[in-house]
């Protein structure tokens, strides 16, 4: 649901890959004053060179979710990490007033995907480390991964349909989850 419209400054972004993309604000929030700038396949690499037109229209708030698709192109935690924290940087000093919301990756059911069992572990060690970024940087640091859990450790199936993209359960938990950042 890639909106092209122009971005204000009392907007609210929603950055990231695909999941963002598909995420279908004006359906789940009713907002006129959200924006979608997800792009399905982007990397936290390609969003680094994208954000100027985010970071200059200097909106309320930024919730960022991004990093499943470098780890599935062999990028490396501290990479992705390092990316994360430079798009944070980069709104904290050309964008104070913008409000930065970096949320947790999300599990992949890796017995749907019939991928290794070291994926889960790799987003578990990279949340790890947003979640101190977000303390040392002062952005705001949302746990999403836990509520998508199954109870092996896995995104649960009842919220997806390949193993990483949501479906509308996922997308509905999803939209609950921020609501209380949204107020």
């Amino acid at each position: 649901m890639h909106r092209s419209r122009v971005i204000h400054a009392s907007d609210t972004v929603f950055l990231g890959d695909s999941l963002t993309e598909w995420f279908d604000l004006d359906s789940w929030f009713h907002s006129k004053n959200f924006v979608n700038r997800g792009i399905s396949g982007d990397t936290t690499g390609g969003i680094i060179h994208r954000i100027e037109e985010i970071i200059s229209a200097r909106p309320a708030r930024v919730f960022l979710l991004a990093g499943v698709n470098d780890i599935f192109q062999g990028v490396g935690e501290m990479e992705i990490c390092n990316n994360i924290e430079a798009i944070i940087v980069k709104f904290k000093t050309a964008s104070p007033e913008t409000r930065l919301y970096i949320q947790s990756l999300l599990p992949v059911n890796e017995t749907v995907l019939l991928a290794g069992e070291n994926i889960n572990t790799v987003i578990y060690s990279i949340n790890i480390k947003l979640r101190l970024i977000c303390r040392e940087t002062g952005a705001v640091y949302i746990d999403l991964h836990r509520d998508f859990l199954n109870k092996t450790g896995e995104m649960d199936a009842r919220f997806t349909y390949d193993g990483v993209h949501l479906d509308k359960d996922g997308y509905r938990l999803w939209a609950e989850l921020l609501q209380v950042f949204l107020m």
